[in-house]
C-alpha cells in the first residue's frame, strides 16, 4: 500500500513538475511568432558625458511588445531566444534597426551621437556571420562605423577568450567601437584586458549602488577608472541613480554616465524628443547653482571650529564644520567641497585616516591638516602618498593661515579648469571625429553615385554605339559631340565625325534640321538613298540638337 501511495503521489506531482517545461515551450512558440509579426521594439537610454553633461550616445535595448503581457524586458525572453537559435536573426534585426534609427537622427541634425548594441555570447560563436551582419547593417544605413558601439559582457568575453579577441579585432578593423559591459563582475585579468581590442569598459551597477557609503566599492570603482585610463580605455558607469553617485564618479574622472539619474530607457520617439528639445538632460541641482568656494573644517574642539569660522568668514567662503571624521564624510556626501582643513588628533578616526578616505572618495578635493600634534611619520607618509596637500601647525598665524587656504582654493580651481579644458578638448575631438565620419560617409556615397553614374553612362554610350541607326549630336556651337558607329559609317568618309565642325561635314539636308526654329522632321538623300531625319533639341548638360537618320526602305535607294 505504501508503494502504491508513493506511485500515486508521483503521478499527482507530474503536471507541476512539467509546468516550467510547458511554459518554456509556449514562450518558444510565441517568440517564433513575434519574429514574424514584428513584435520587437528598441528602446534607447542616453549616455551622458561627465564633463559637459551632454548626451553623447545611446544604448539600444530590446523590448518585446507581447500581445497579452505588454512590454517585456530582455531578461524574460532573451535566454529562450538563445536556446531556440533565434538570437542570430533577432540580433541582426537589432543591429540594422539601431543603425537605421541613428542615421535618421543624424540626418535630422540631432548629432553628434553614437549607438551601442549588445552582442550575445551566441553571436560570438559564428564570427563570420557576425562580421557580415555588422558590415551589412552599416552599409544599409550608410552609417559611419565609428558611430556604432558593440557591447559584450565580461563573462561572454572570458568564455570566448581566444576566439573573441580575433573577432573583436576584425570588428575594430571595420571601424566600430568595442566595449565590455558589467566590468568587474567576471574573472578577467589586467593582462587579458590589455591585449583585448577594447575602447570602453562599463563599470557594473553593483559597484555604483554603494559608492557613496562603502569605501571598498569606491576604491574598486576608482581603481577600474584609473586602470582603464592607463590603457587608453574610456569608462562608462551604468546604473547611476542619484546625484551623489554622479558627483563621486565625476570627482573620480569617470568619462560617461548612464542611469535613471538622467533618464530611463525611452522609445525612439521619446528619445528623439529629448534630443531635439533639450539636446542634453538637465544638469543636477548642484551643477545648476552658482559655484561658491566651499571649505570644510573638521576638529573635535568646538571653540577651535568657532575661531576658525570667525577668521575665515571674511573671505567669502561657504564654510561647513564637523567635529569628527564620520560627520565630515556625511557632509561630503551632501555637499560639493573644495578644500578640507582637518585636525589630526580626533577620537575614533585621526585626521590622516579621515583624509586618506577622502582621497579615495573625493580625489579632487584639496586636503590640509591643522594640528599641534606632530607625529611626523604618519604625516609625512600621508603627504608622500598624496592624501595631504599641506600640513599647518597650531597655534596658527591668522594671515598666514588665510593665505594658505586662499592658495589651496587657487590650486583646486586651477585643477578644475585644467580638467574642464581637457574634457572640452576631448568632446571637441569626439565631435570632430563624428563629423569627419559623417563627411567620409557622405563622400563615399557621392563617389559611389559618381561611379554608378559613370558606369551607367559608359553602358549607355556602348548601347548607342551599337544601335543600327545613325545618330548625330551637335552642340549649340555647331560642333559634332556625338556620332555612333552607324553615323560614322554613313557620313565620315576618311575623317571621323566626332569633334568636327557640322557645317563642313554634314549634308545640307541635315544642316537645315540643326536650326532650333525647325521643329519638324525632314528628308535627305545620302549616298543615293532616301532617309527620314528626326531632329530633337538636347537639354541639360548637352545643349544642341540630336539627329536620328532613318532609312526609308529599299525602294528609296537610288
Amino acid at each position: 500500500m505504501l508503494r502504491e501511495r508513493r506511485r500515486d503521489s508521483g503521478r499527482c506531482h507530474m503536471p507541476a513538475m512539467n509546468e516550467p517545461a510547458m511554459e518554456r515551450r509556449q514562450i518558444d512558440s510565441e517568440l517564433r511568432l513575434a519574429v514574424s509579426r514584428g513584435e520587437f521594439e528598441l528602446y534607447y537610454q542616453p549616455k551622458v558625458d561627465c564633463g559637459s553633461r551632454r548626451i553623447t550616445g545611446t544604448e539600444a535595448l530590446l523590448r518585446w511588445n507581447h500581445p497579452l503581457r505588454g512590454v517585456l524586458p530582455p531578461a524574460e525572453f532573451l535566454p529562450v531566444l538563445e536556446e531556440v537559435g533565434l538570437i542570430g536573426e533577432v540580433g541582426g534585426w537589432v543591429l540594422r534597426e539601431a543603425c537605421r534609427q541613428l542615421k535618421a537622427w543624424l540626418d535630422a541634425g540631432l548629432g553628434p551621437l553614437s549607438v551601442a548594441v549588445n552582442l550575445s555570447a551566441r553571436q560570438l560563436d559564428d564570427g563570420p556571420a557576425l562580421l557580415a551582419t555588422v558590415r551589412g547593417a552599416l552599409q544599409a544605413a550608410a552609417l559611419p562605423p565609428q558611430l556604432l558601439e558593440l557591447e559584450l559582457t565580461e563573462t561572454a568575453l572570458m568564455a570566448h577568450a581566444g576566439q573573441a579577441v580575433a573577432i573583436l579585432a576584425e570588428l575594430r578593423q571595420l571601424g566600430v567601437t568595442i566595449s565590455v559591459d558589467d566590468f568587474g563582475t567576471g574573472d578577467s585579468g589586467l593582462t587579458y584586458l590589455k591585449r583585448s581590442p577594447l575602447d570602453r569598459v562599463k563599470v557594473d551597477r553593483s559597484f555604483i549602488q554603494d559608492i557613496a557609503a562603502d569605501r571598498n566599492e569606491a576604491s574598486i570603482t576608482r581603481a577600474i577608472i584609473t586602470m582603464a585610463h592607463q590603457l587608453k580605455v574610456k569608462v562608462v558607469a551604468e546604473g547611476v541613480e542619484t546625484e551623489t553617485q554622479m558627483s563621486l564618479l565625476v570627482a573620480n574622472q569617470c568619462d560617461e554616465i548612464q542611469g535613471f539619474v538622467f533618464s530611463r530607457p525611452l522609445p525612439a520617439a521619446e528619445m528623439e524628443r529629448m534630443l531635439g528639445e533639450q539636446g542634453k538632460p538637465p544638469p543636477p541641482a548642484a551643477v545648476e547653482q552658482a559655484r561658491q568656494r566651499t571649505l570644510l573644517l573638521v576638529d573635535d574642539e568646538e571653540n577651535i571650529l568657532a575661531s576658525l569660522k570667525r577668521l575665515l568668514r571674511r573671505d567669502g567662503y561657504h564654510i561647513l564644520t564637523a567635529t569628527g571624521g564620520a560627520e565630515a564624510l556625511e557632509l561630503l556626501v551632501q555637499n560639493d567641497v573644495d578644500v578640507i582643513l582637518s585636525d589630526q588628533r580626533m577620537p575614533n578616526m585621526t585626521g590622516v585616516e579621515f583624509l586618506r578616505r577622502v582621497k579615495t572618495l573625493y580625489p579632487a578635493t584639496v586636503r590640509m591638516v591643522l594640528s599641534g600634534y606632530t607625529e611626523l611619520q604618519s604625516i609625512t607618509d600621508a603627504i608622500n602618498e598624496g592624501a595631504i596637500y599641506k600640513f599647518l601647525t597650531k597655534p596658527w598665524d591668522d594671515e598666514l593661515l588665510r593665505a594658505n587656504i586662499e592658495e589651496a582654493f587657487r590650486y583646486k580651481e586651477m585643477g578644475d579648469e585644467n580638467l574642464r579644458l581637457g574634457r572640452e578638448l576631448e568632446l571637441a575631438n569626439r565631435e570632430l571625429a563624428a563629423a569627419n565620419g559623417q563627411l567620409t560617409a557622405l563622400l563615399h556615397d557621392k563617389q559611389r553615385q559618381l561611379a554608378l553614374g559613370g558606369a551607367s553612362l559608359e553602358v549607355m554610350r556602348e548601347i548607342l554605339q551599337e544601335i543600327p541607326l545613325p545618330m548625330i549630336g551637335v552642340d549649340e556651337d555647331g560642333l559634332i559631340v556625338f556620332a555612333n558607329q552607324s553615323a560614322e559609317s554613313l557620313l565620315s568618309g576618311d575623317c571621323p565625325l566626332l569633334g568636327a565642325d557640322a557645317c563642313t561635314r554634314l549634308p545640307e539636308a541635315l544642316l537645315r534640321l540643326l536650326s532650333p526654329a525647325d521643329e519638324g522632321d525632314g528628308e535627305a538623300v545620302i549616298g543615293g538613298c532616301a532617309y527620314r531625319v528626326l531632329g530633337r533639341d538636347m537639354h541639360g548638360r548637352a545643349s544642341g540638337r540630336l539627329l536620328l537618320v532613318l532609312r526609308k526602305g529599299e525602294n528609296g535607294c537610288g
